[in-house]
């Protein structure tokens, strides 16, 4: 549909209310005009959305005191994403790039009374492919080609797991800002010193004071601490302002010296202690002209990478307060299709969720957003770690000028708003970018001429214009320029991170071979499972609610998810029979499949010197839309089982078992505080039928930080016992561990004759008669279990707290049968 925005923009006819921030969608859905997209197949039925041309009116009122105001300046902090805007019928902004806020000078154009504001929004989709015919088709996977062209989030083109809905609106706040002399903007950077007992907080402050004499304000930095303590103030005169060429713009610098600094932590290392700093703009009556105030936190961050003496390659892990962490998280992609109906409260439930399954670090992946304020505050107060890739996946994009351009401008807005956030570990040019470049053969590391010349030209954007930008805004924090990426290699096993997809991809190899896969830094791995039975039901009709349905498989956006899913499970399981078995069966492999990669790695973080595997990271941990997908939660916040089976692989104590030979298995154990352990650890030996062969018990001291090799225990696998670990101080179990013969298709397993005993309204006990793998607890939606998908073993008491269990409540349990 073309617009004629002079009659459209005065018709009263077609009209529709929509929200703000918002999207077409949104306003489409809310007015009943298009279907839910997210039900059955009807995605398909709204594409001709993203191919159309889509106006936006709004009119409003002056009020006295914005009207009186020497400058009045309109806001748009994100339009999606080609956009036209007039003012009262004067064109005054054109809009490229979604990530890029635009703050627009109206002063003159505003009259009394009402004025009106409209917004073009063009087809990203029409523009993006006559951009890609006039300059070349690039390789891309995943979505349509032309999206290398469009600064607009990547997945809205579709995504391995995600739908096509090729959004257009004002997504972010739309606003009126009216002043006279005001700060525009305020970088803080933070360096602790290498003992932790000073920290030096750098504030540069950017302020545009229309005609007012420089020597007529003041301004003021105020630094207080997470008690609300004043500890640190700087007084500074009108005549420290710097003007600024070609800015009009005056800027002042301050440093402030911290003493005895409250250190900002990842979540199981210590607090999360965070400061606020004010800065305020004051005339020479010492009345408050402006004011920003934003929180940051201190701590000291390296990202390390040293050579080992006694294997190839280089560390990659991060070090906060000299303190190594290993970094045990997930991807990140952002949690809806229409991204401004995310409310505060999800992200900081997502956040939350993080948190309570033990994370480290969560990794925004770069083909969806620069997340909304709330998720890296949430981040800030939880003490997760954030990886934060700049916006650009699975493609060879362009380095033309004008593309340049607007990525240097993104980058600027990007690291500016979020640059004092503690959580954010990493700034990273790209995913999969340079993964792209090597499959086709374009990419030369020894290459260090005009990038822009050769087919992987993007090289300039990630080597040259993303560093800059980095090192000139926020210098403290490192720059890594693409996940994966490891200097000659674009996924090396040796040096930098690593994406290790040989399982599931590529050569599909079994998911048991995880931890001979792994590199450096795995910053993504993952497993395929279906989301729960409640939310299949919530996008399928009845009779679509089996195995393979159209319905089911459209919500597999993997091209041959199904396939390839069908070969694990046929490797690792029976056939299931109907849709709760197959959904239990795709669950069960992913848990085993993730815990075999974390349990793995993990054990490769053998202390200082041998930090072997710095993190792991799975892809992923949520969903945009209700699908079968790698996500351990689903697009309800529904946790699946791998959830709580990660949750444990990443505990601070961990025991492992791993098979070693055909007669012997590895025992080992984590101890992620920062003290030595003692503990005992308890071996037995299991027949399927519940019998006990053997046990015996050792002592050991866990060192701090670090997995420790325990033992060599004997297996029987022709026999088919179960091997468990415990690691017990006194009568308290620290974790438990089992190794079960494999594959589980060829087990032959008896009812196990599980018991659940209520001792009171939220706590169960679990008892068994014989080993039970894979035991799932189910009851009414809203339920929080502190633990699930468990491995149950005779003679031991397992108790469970379930959050929100009623007490008329069904409670369903289900387990690996024969």
């Amino acid at each position: 549909m073309s617009l004629s925005v002079e009659s459209d923009g005065i018709s009263e006819e077609g009209w529709l209310s929509a929200p703000v921030p918002g999207t077409v969608h949104q306003a489409l859905l809310d007015a009943g005009r298009i279907p839910d997209p997210f039900q059955g197949t009807l995605e398909n039925d709204i594409q001709w959305i993203g191919e159309r041309d889509w106006l936006y009116r709004c009119s409003f009122t002056l009020t006295d005191d914005i009207q009186a105001a020497e400058h009045i300046e309109l806001h748009f902090e994100g339009l999606d994403t080609y956009a036209t805007v007039w003012l009262n019928g004067a064109e005054i902004a054109r809009n490229t790039n979604m990530f890029v806020p635009l703050h627009v000078e109206v002063t003159n154009l505003l009259r009394p009374g009402q004025n009106e504001l409209l917004i073009n929004f063009e087809s990203a989709l029409r523009l993006g492919q006559a951009l890609e015919a006039q300059h070349g088709k690039h390789t891309s996977w995943n979505g349509d080609s032309s999206r290398l062209y469009v600064r607009k989030a990547q997945y809205h083109y579709g995504w391995d797991w995600g739908p096509i809905l090729l959004t257009a609106g004002p997504w972010r706040a739309i606003s009126l800002l009216a002043y006279k002399s005001r700060i525009v903007d305020v970088l803080s950077q933070t360096e602790v010193s290498p003992d932790l007992e000073n920290a030096l907080l750098s504030v540069t402050t950017d302020i545009e004071l229309g005609g007012t004499d420089p020597a007529n304000v003041s301004c003021s930095v105020s630094v207080y601490d997470s008690q609300n303590t004043l500890v640190g103030e700087q007084e500074l005169p009108g005549t420290a302002l710097e003007l600024l060429p070609d800015h009009g713009q005056y800027r002042l610098q301050a440093r402030l010296q911290l003493v005895q600094p409250q250190l900002w932590w990842p979540r199981g290392y210590g607090a999360q202690p965070l400061y606020r700093l004010v800065v305020t703009l004051h005339d020479e009556q010492g009345s408050t002209l402006d004011q920003r105030e934003i929180r940051t936190g201190l701590r000291r961050l390296e990202l390390s990478q040293h050579p080992f003496s006694d294997q190839p390659g280089n560390s990659f892990y991060f070090t906060i307060n000299n303190t190594p962490i290993f970094c045990g998280g997930a991807n990140w992609i952002p949690a809806d299709s229409l991204t401004p109906r995310i409310s505060p409260e999800r992200y900081r439930a997502w956040v939350q969720l993080a948190t309570d399954a033990n994370m480290a670090m969560l990794r925004v992946w770069g083909g969806g957003i620069y997340e909304e304020d709330v998720f890296y505050d949430a981040c800030d107060e939880l003490g997760i770690l954030v990886w934060q890739d700049f916006m650009f996946a699975c493609g060879m994009y362009p380095a033309l000028d004008w593309f340049q351009a607007s990525v240097k401008e993104e980058a600027e807005a990007a690291v500016r708003r979020l640059h004092h956030h503690p959580s954010i570990a990493l700034w990273c040019g790209n995913n999969e970018d340079y993964m792209v470049a090597s499959s086709t053969g374009h990419y030369d590391a020894t290459f260090e001429g005009d990038f822009t010349t050769i087919q992987f030209s993007a090289r300039e954007l990630y080597e040259r214009v993303l560093p800059e930008v980095c090192a000139r805004l926020d210098p403290s924090r490192p720059y890594w320029r693409g996940s994966p990426y490891g200097g000659t290699n674009g996924n090396n096993p040796e040096v930098g991170d690593q994406h290790v997809w040989d399982v599931w991809h590529g050569f599909m190899r079994k998911y048991q071979d995880y931890s001979s896969l792994g590199g450096r830094f795995i910053s993504e791995f993952g497993m395929q499972a279906t989301p729960v039975r409640s939310t299949i039901e919530a996008f399928t009709s009845a009779e679509e609610r089996y195995p393979l349905s159209r319905t089911l498989e459209h919500h597999n956006k993997a091209s041959d998810g199904s396939r390839r899913l069908a070969v694990y499970l046929s490797d690792t399981m029976r056939n299931p029979a109907d849709l709760d078995s197959y959904i239990y069966a795709t669950q069960l492999v992913q848990s085993e499949a993730l815990c075999s990669g974390i349990r793995g790695w993990r054990r490769q973080w053998q202390g200082p010197g041998k930090e072997y595997i710095g993190g792991a990271l799975v892809w992923q941990i949520n969903d945009c839309w209700p699908v079968t997908s790698w996500a351990m939660v689903d697009y309800y916040l529904r946790p699946k089982p791998a959830y709580y089976s990660v949750r444990r692989e990443l505990a601070p104590i961990v025991v492992g078992l791993a098979t070693q030979d055909k007669q012997h298995a590895a025992v080992w154990a984590v101890n992620a505080t920062q003290q030595p352990l003692d503990v005992h650890l308890a071996l037995q030996w299991w027949t399927l039928e519940g019998e006990l062969v053997d046990e015996q018990q050792r002592a050991y001291t866990l060192e701090p930080n670090q997995a420790t090799e325990l033992q060599t225990a004997p297996i029987a696998t022709a026999t088919g016992h179960v091997l468990g670990a415990r690691l017990l101080q006194g009568d308290q179990v620290l974790a438990r561990a089992t190794l079960w013969p494999e594959p589980f298709k060829y087990l032959t397993l008896s009812e196990p004759d599980i018991r659940v005993e209520r001792l009171g309204p939220d706590t169960l006990s679990l008892q068994t008669q014989r080993p039970a793998k894979g035991v799932w607890l189910t009851a009414e939606d809203g339920v929080k279990w502190s633990d699930n998908m468990l491995d149950l073993l005779p003679g031991e008491r397992y108790i469970i707290k379930a959050e929100g269990l009623k007490h008329d409540s069904v409670i369903h349990i289900d387990w690996l049968r024969a």
